[in-house]
């Protein structure tokens, strides 16, 4: 005769302890979207502590839409059912994937609040959203230093031609200003050239150890006078008690500079920059992250697709169109990642993630 299973009711102590072991983040949530238990791994995901947020709304806490489906009023709090969905979280200046899912505790009927699960697929997704812009780019810069070594050659040659030739000149020959300016112009192809071959192998030194914050602020200082002119106010939060990570100081220097000016760009009739540190733990690794925030217009979706594309500028004859490119080049040389989002208070964000060494200690 088969034995009849029946359910034992579980120790409250029990039930707790298996709450704060789960690998994945866990609210109890009442009615109208209230936090009133949050686990300890949610805390690590959304970087709080559990006593500053209960009673506080999800959506508050997620940096949500209160008109979205997590809202106050959001159709998810009168079923408190929500399959596997992505959300984009933002936690300050910070933005993260979470996978979310919301089940009733009870019955529906019963009004007695739900369950709100997530996990932090931002590593991932991140990862993803990285590799497929370096992919878009990656046999170019092979042909890059092709075309920047064949254009070098014949330069040499017609610059040294052209100065020959002003040697032989009058001093008041009305030829020699017209000769000046093609030896601007030759300037000009030889920098393109000098940016070409930085686009296919950014130049990195040996990597040593240096705080990330000395470098943010030797960039802010280089543009500082720059701002004043624009109208442009500077913000910078960096974090204390970075650690040291192995960098090439001068190239992420021109990196962010790369991105600084881009912001600037994008500011015309003044505004606010604001660039802030921080360190971050994700599943598998450890970082140190910069943001650089600017209040310009934004970019276009169709814009977006292309910002990392060698040559693409929205700058007219004012660019080359390789600033972005080199940028992503050199944070990949350091294995980081670079990110950018438009923002919803209006311009864009810019996140630069560089990597931990583990055997550096929290």
């Amino acid at each position: 005769m088969a034995k009849t299973m029946t359910a034992r009711k579980l120790d409250p102590e029990v039930a707790l302890q298996c709450l704060v072991g789960m690998d994945v983040g866990l609210l109890l949530i009442g009615a109208r979207g209230e936090i009133r238990y949050m686990n300890p791994r949610a805390g690590e995901i959304l970087e709080v502590h559990a006593e500053d947020v209960v009673d506080a709304s999800v959506c508050d806490l997620l940096g949500l839409s209160q008109q979205g489906p997590l809202g106050s009023e959001g159709q998810v709090w009168r079923t408190f059912s929500m399959p596997h969905t992505q959300i984009l979280a933002k936690h300050g200046e910070k933005e993260l994937t979470l996978e979310c899912r919301v089940f009733p505790l009870r019955s529906r009927s019963q009004g007695d609040g739900g369950v709100l699960l997530l996990e932090d697929i931002s590593e991932s997704a991140e990862e993803l959203e990285f590799q497929r812009n370096i992919d878009r780019f990656s046999s170019i810069g092979n042909l890059s230093a092709v075309i920047a070594h064949e254009i070098r050659n014949p330069l040499t040659g017609i610059r040294t031609t052209i100065q020959l030739v002003q040697t032989k000149l009058p001093e008041d020959s009305a030829l020699t200003e017209d000769l000046d300016d093609t030896i601007k112009e030759l300037d000009r192809i030889e920098q393109f050239t000098t940016d070409l071959l930085q686009f296919e192998r950014p130049k990195i030194s040996e990597l040593s150890q240096a705080n990330i914050n000395e470098v943010i602020e030797k960039v802010l200082s280089h543009v500082a006078l720059r701002c004043s002119e624009m109208g442009i106010q500077v913000k910078s939060e960096l974090g204390s008690d970075l650690p040291e990570i192995p960098l090439d100081s001068d190239a992420v220097r021109q990196a962010l500079l790369n991105i600084v000016l881009n912001a600037l760009d994008a500011m015309p009739e003044g505004g606010s920059l604001r660039v802030t540190s921080s360190t971050r733990r994700y599943r598998t690794r450890r970082a140190v992250e910069i943001a650089i925030a600017d209040t310009g217009s934004g970019i276009s979706p169709q814009v977006m697709e292309k910002i990392y594309d060698p040559f693409f500028t929205t700058r007219g004859t004012g660019g080359t169109g390789l600033g972005l490119s080199i940028s992503l080049q050199i944070v990949k040389e350091h294995e980081g990642r670079i990110y950018v989002r438009n923002r919803s208070q209006g311009g864009v964000i810019f996140r630069l993630s560089f990597p931990v060494p583990e055997e550096i200690g929290e």
